[in-house]
C-alpha cells in the first residue's frame, strides 16, 4: 500500500474511532466513579460543543459529537454539604486510571492472543492512544495552546495537585492549634 494512502488512513482511524474512544473511555473513569460517589446525575460530552445527539443511560446522559478527537469533558456536581475534596479527587484520578486499565488491556490482546492484521492494528494504536492519554491527563500541568480546545486547563493530575496542596494547607493551620 501506498505511504500516503496508509497515513491517512491511519489519520481517519485515529480521528473517527480511536481518539473518540480512548477519551470515552477516559472521561466514563471519572462519569462511573462520581456516579459511585455522589449518586447524582453525570454527563460526558465528547467534542467543543454543548450540541450534539445523545442518549442516557440512568443517571448517566452521553453527547457524542462526530469526529470529536480527544476532545472530552465529564459534567458532575460535587455537593456542598461536606469536604468531598477527597471524593473529588478519585473522580479526577479515576479517568487517568482508566485510560491506563485500557493501555493494558490493549497490551495484554496484542501479547497473549493472535489476531489478524487490522486488528492487531487498532489495538495498538489503543494502547499507543490511552497511554498517551494517561501520561498528558497525570502530569500535572496546564495544557499549552498546542492542545487546542483544552488550552490552559489544569490536567486531571493538575487538580489533583492543587487539592492535595489545598489539604497540607489545612493540615498545616489545624496543626498549630490547640485541642
Amino acid at each position: 500500500m501506498d505511504s500516503y494512502v496508509q497515513f491517512t488512513i491511519t489519520f481517519l482511524l485515529f480521528v473517527s474511532l480511536i481518539l473518540p474512544l480512548t477519551t470515552f473511555v477516559h472521561e466514563l473513569g471519572h462519569a462511573l466513579t462520581a456516579l459511585l460517589l455522589f449518586k447524582e446525575p453525570v454527563g460526558i460530552r465528547l467534542g467543543n460543543s454543548i450540541k450534539g445527539s445523545g442518549f442516557k443511560v440512568g443517571k448517566l446522559t452521553i453527547k457524542i459529537q462526530p469526529l470529536s478527537g480527544f476532545v472530552g469533558f465529564v459534567d458532575y456536581p460535587i455537593p456542598k454539604d461536606k469536604n468531598n475534596s477527597v471524593l473529588h479527587a478519585l473522580i479526577l484520578i479515576a479517568g487517568p486510571v482508566f485510560s491506563f486499565t485500557l493501555c493494558l488491556f490493549s497490551y495484554m490482546l496484542i501479547t497473549f492472543l493472535d489476531f489478524q492484521f487490522i486488528i492487531n492494528y487498532l489495538l495498538k494504536s489503543i494502547m499507543n492512544a490511552s497511554l498517551a492519554q494517561f501520561i498528558f491527563t497525570i502530569i500535572p500541568i496546564r495544557y499549552p495552546s498546542l492542545f487546542g480546545s483544552y488550552r490552559g486547563m489544569p490536567s486531571d493530575g493538575y487538580r489533583v495537585m492543587k487539592l492535595m496542596m489545598k489539604w497540607r494547607e489545612i493540615a498545616n493551620t489545624n496543626r498549630g492549634k490547640p485541642d
